[in-house]
């Protein structure tokens, strides 16, 4: 098991009983030492920044990973995980599932399904690796310091293969990127760096049976790939 920033270990301890093997990854130096000090059993410290760790140095068949993630990098932890559209990352294969407790307002953002507010670029990278779930709200007050924000556990659980088919994908980074950069404005008017006017953009949306009024936030994971195998085809 990792867990991404023990902090003082308040968790790390609660895991441990269950004798399993913990990797504790955190850049704060006095949580490592007063870590190192408590030596806990099972429990391998690591002095490192989590966004550069080497998943694959652990040994081991399977991994889960755990965390009360720092809110601010939320989105480039799950990244460094999961990797890119069309590009996991290299230890993405033993990743059994994924268990993080994140500002609830991100947590809504990683599980929402189009054509609501929180859908956007870091929705699609999950749903295009893992199926993610809400487990549970957890009010500030849980918490010692207390934060100003109101958290949730959302578990990520990865899937054998994409659950998508595409030709492209790069490309399809590229539309998703696109299309969510002005998210208010229709998808057509988004994609002008496919080099086709707005007319022949329109009309690759209506073959797709997509409205060609529709703006990023109302599509799904495959009716982007859907667009990229498109545009591929038209080359």
């Amino acid at each position: 098991m990792v867990e991404i920033g023990p902090g003082l270990g308040f968790l790390t301890r609660f895991l441990s009983t269950y004798g399993c093997r913990i990797t504790a990854v955190d850049l704060d130096r006095e949580c490592v030492e007063e870590l190192e000090k408590s030596n806990i059993d099972g429990v391998e410290i690591c002095h490192q920044d989590f966004l550069q760790f080497d998943l694959n140095s652990i040994e081991c068949k399977s991994l889960k990973v755990v965390g009360n993630v720092p809110y601010q990098i939320t989105t480039p932890i799950v990244a460094r995980l999961f990797g890119e559209i069309g590009a996991p990352s290299a230890w993405l294969s033993k990743i059994d599932c994924v268990v993080m407790t994140v500002q609830k307002e991100v947590a809504e953002r990683f599980v929402a399904d189009p054509n609501n507010k929180e859908y956007s670029q870091i929705t699609l990278l999950i749903k295009y690796f893992a199926r993610a779930e809400l487990l549970e709200v957890i009010p500030a007050d849980s918490f010692v310091p207390e934060p100003n924000v109101t958290s949730a556990v959302v578990r990520m659980t990865p899937y054998d293969k994409p659950p998508i088919d595409c030709s492209d994908h790069k490309l399809l980074r590229q539309i998703i990127r696109a299309g969510f950069k002005q998210r208010r404005k229709m998808l057509r008017n988004n994609l002008s760096f496919l080099n086709l006017s707005p007319e022949d953009i329109g009309k690759l949306l209506a073959s797709l049976k997509i409205d060609p009024m529709v703006r990023a936030e109302r599509l799904s994971l495959d009716q982007f790939a859907k667009i990229a195998n498109a545009v591929v085809a038209l080359r």
